[in-house]
């Protein structure tokens, strides 16, 4: 029994001698992770639900060539750019709205500048000047000829703000004088093209006013001055002119005789208030109570036409600093409360009267 133990010692110790070289020190990975079975996934476990990929639908993009082709991410082809049929058609519709939007504004501008500029045709004139009638935004059409100048004069008294602005700067010459002095004194702008049949813009800034000019070359006739007369400013004056004139009228009375024939015997007896009449008079058909020029810092006082003892209030027009009564009395009464001043006509045989 031993023998067979000793025996079975031996030979596993032999064994483990002739294995020890080959088995390594340390443990591989195949001896620490069990080696897992292949996984293999179906077509039909790729397709999500029903539900799921109607939801996705609308909102994923559309799978790339290269994924149809079973070719790995990293080694996809190229990404095109080019736009697609949609895009293309609506790109072709978007120009053709803005085609015609600039079209449609093209003939707005072109319809409201062929109102607003002025031809010669509907100038006046002046000796050889074309003369214009000035209106805010208007744009006045200036013929030059190549070898001559146009004289463009404006307002006395006004002047340039700032040099005028030509849009064509080479072929057109421009240059700018003043004639006579003080109040009259005018500022001339003068151009001249260098060739024919150009035509640009010229805007003058003066402290008045600014003037649109179209400049055209001609090769046969020429602008040779161009002025301007200022219709809405004439008309201010005028009707100014006229309110003056009819206020002048309120203010004032016209007398019914001569001034040497006027009635200067009233007497004017009371206190010295600041509303006493400084002077009574009449033409044989109204009365005139010339009041104390501080009337309209002080009050107004009633009139009162004194009748057989007792007081009539009549009517009475105040111009400036008359009382117009459109009657003659012989006694009269103005009050500002228990203040009165009384205005007695005197009679013809009175040699006293003040």
């Amino acid at each position: 029994m031993r023998t067979w133990f000793v025996m079975a010692l031996s030979v596993g110790g032999a064994i483990a001698a002739h294995a020890a070289p080959n088995s390594p020190i340390v443990p591989s990975i195949q001896d620490v992770v069990p080696t897992l079975p292949p996984i293999t996934v179906t077509e039909s476990a790729m397709k999500a639900p029903q539900g799921e990929a109607s939801k996705s639908s609308m909102t994923a993009e559309p799978a790339p060539t290269w994924a149809n082709l079973g070719l790995p991410a990293d080694l996809a082809l190229p990404v095109s750019h080019a736009k697609s049929s949609r895009e293309t058609v609506a790109d072709k519709a978007f120009d053709k709205q803005k085609d015609a939007f600039d079209t449609q504004q093209h003939a707005r501008v072109a319809e409201y500048v062929g109102k607003a500029t002025e031809h010669p045709t509907t100038a006046r004139s002046a000796g050889s000047a074309t003369v214009y009638g000035y209106r805010e935004g208007e744009i006045y059409v200036v013929y030059a000829g190549l070898d001559r100048l146009t004289d463009i004069a404006l307002e006395p008294g006004e002047s340039l703000t700032a040099e005028p602005v030509a849009g064509d700067t080479e072929g057109w010459i421009k240059s700018e004088f003043t004639s006579g002095s003080g109040p009259n004194a005018r500022t001339h702008i003068v151009v001249k093209p260098r060739d024919e049949g150009i035509q640009t813009n010229l805007i003058v800034p003066t402290n008045k006013r600014v003037y649109q000019l179209d400049l055209r070359s001609k090769p046969d006739w020429y602008m040779p001055g161009v002025r301007w007369f200022y219709p809405d400013e004439e008309a201010a004056v005028a009707v100014k002119k006229e309110i003056d004139e009819q206020a002048k009228q309120e203010r004032t009375e016209a007398l019914a005789v001569s001034p040497e024939h006027l009635n200067f015997r009233y007497r004017i007896k009371g206190r010295d208030v600041p509303w006493k009449p400084a002077q009574v008079f009449d033409d044989g058909a109204k009365v005139y109570l010339k009041m104390p020029e501080d009337l309209a810092t002080t009050e107004a006082p009633a009139l009162f036409v004194i009748e057989d003892g007792k007081p009539l209030l009549v009517n009475y027009r105040i111009k400036d600093r008359l009382y117009v009564v459109d009657r003659l009395f012989a006694n009269a009464q103005l009050r500002v409360g228990d203040k009165r001043v009384d205005v007695e006509r005197c009679g013809e045989r009175a040699w006293f009267c003040r």
